[in-house]
């Protein structure tokens, strides 16, 4: 009886919603997203097995509709306001018009000829990202929807597959159904992925694919299907970033070695992954100029630019090792102080469209992402929560901790949490297995610190911001 209330209650609420959507945008839209948020129900119940299948389409329901809202939220202050777009300049400058160009071609097939025409392996043109964009905006226009929002509902209908991913990670994780459903749509509604729900950008696309990674190599046994699953996925996200794709390499040698130990098949096994590995550097010897011109556009685009600026981060990034862990923290508890980006800016580079209200999600995030930060330091720190936690920290958990360590290491000198948000979940999950096993005075007194902490780290944010003026 309670589920069918909760189900009628969500039925209700998008109803109303769509009701407030077709007077913000128009009734054409507001189809086109029930179009697609029923097609998000049938993928998640038919992906999931046994009473997963009920817990997941709950799991989409509810991000789906908080990420509407938000979607509309920011469609309706961005009209108000008479701008082009919102948040993320990217999107007017770059990803709308390339697509909208794809899409004039007259056909999706046409379309698929003009983006991979030019096609080349270390290009770094956001191939994926156009081939699933435009797909979303010839669908859109079949419905004469609203363009800008049709290309919002396109990431906004991956946003609760990432939360489906998360409960699936926290259930291989040792956590029950109902603490695994819970902790999915807090860290899915609390932290910064919420903000990137329904912005025109590529980064969930990104997050969802890695998560499917991840969430392959905590399989207990080998599987030759897992293994070509992985090798896809890589080869998928190189075509939405060539360097987050590369990256992602290191979950073959993760997977073999986690799986490696009960296969028994062992032989086969090591000499399919030696073929390929030695294909792959037959690859990177044939394609070494390319890979190189790759390796040094990253470069340009994710260092030299900090490094030769004056902000925290390029101060940061001159102090050798140390800088580099304290800009991944720094980095973490963006913004500060929290309600910096909520400000109009008019003037520089990025106006008011990006700084602005809208960017509240950031606010919330960087306070939950600070608590995450002192919990795992007490973890870190004090012995007798490390022995709590000691058990229900498993081997793959393990490594993709050190592997997210390592990649957010090599991100230390970008100031975008949308590239970090696939490894920033492994340490919400780290967070919550450490807030699940210490007891409730050292809850209490961790919960205490991190709130009073976060409060002096506004106060120095504030004062830093303040010299600078000087």
């Amino acid at each position: 009886m309670i589920k069918a209330l909760n189900s009628y209650f969500i039925f209700l609420l998008l109803v109303i919603l769509s009701i407030f959507g077709a007077l913000i945008v128009d009734f054409q839209t507001m189809s086109y997203m029930w179009f697609v948020l029923l097609f998000g129900n049938v993928l998640s119940y038919a992906l999931n097995k046994g009473n997963d299948k009920i817990k997941a389409m709950k799991i989409y329901n509810i991000l789906f509709f908080s990420g509407a809202i938000y979607m509309l939220m920011c469609y309706s202050y961005m009209t108000s306001h008479r701008y082009n777009y919102l948040l993320a300049p990217d999107i007017y400058g770059y990803f709308l018009p390339w697509t909208e160009g794809y899409i004039n071609e007259g056909t999706y097939w046409n379309a698929l000829n003009k983006i991979w025409s030019d096609y080349n392996f270390f290009n770094r043109f956001h191939t994926g990202y156009f081939t699933y964009a435009t797909l979303f905006g010839f669908i859109g226009r079949m419905f004469n929807a609203n363009f800008y929002v049709g290309q919002q509902l396109s990431v906004l209908f991956l946003y609760p597959f990432v939360g489906i991913l998360i409960y699936k990670l926290l259930q291989a994780n040792g956590f029950k159904n109902e603490k695994s459903f819970k902790y999915a749509l807090t860290i899915s509604l609390v932290s910064v992925i919420f903000f990137f729900s329904s912005q025109i950008l590529r980064d969930i696309h990104i997050l969802l694919l890695y998560l499917i990674g991840i969430y392959l190599t905590f399989q207990k046994k080998f599987s030759f299907v897992n293994f070509f699953k992985i090798i896809a996925i890589i080869y998928i996200n190189t075509l939405f970033r060539i360097e987050t794709g590369l990256f992602l390499i290191v979950l073959i040698p993760t997977y073999l070695l986690l799986t490696l130990e009960t296969n028994k098949h062992k032989s086969i096994v090591i000499g399919f992954s030696l073929m390929i590995f030695f294909s792959m550097i037959m690859l990177f010897v044939v394609y070494h100029n390319q890979a190189q011109t790759v390796f040094e556009r990253n470069q340009e685009a994710y260092i030299n630019s900090v490094t030769e600026g004056s902000g925290m981060i390029a101060s940061l990034q001159r102090i050798p090792i140390a800088g580099d862990f304290a800009s991944v923290i720094y980095n973490a508890v963006q913004p500060l102080p929290f309600w910096a980006r909520l400000q109009h800016r008019v003037g520089g580079r990025l106006g008011p469209e990006v700084f602005n209200i809208m960017n509240f999600p950031r606010a919330f995030s960087s306070f939950f992402n600070w608590i995450v930060i002192i919990y795992i330091m007490a973890w870190l720190f004090i012995s007798k929560i490390k022995r709590k936690t000691k058990k229900a920290i498993s081997k793959p958990m393990k490594y993709h901790l050190w592997i997210g360590l390592t990649f957010l290491f090599l991100q230390s000198a970008v100031v975008s949490q949308r590239r970090l948000m696939a490894y920033y979940v492994i340490y919400y999950i780290l967070f919550f297995i450490i807030f699940n096993k210490v007891g409730k005075e050292d809850r209490k007194f961790i919960s205490t610190v991190a709130v009073g902490s976060f409060v002096f780290l506004q106060l120095v944010a504030i004062i830093y911001k303040d010299l600078l003026l000087l």
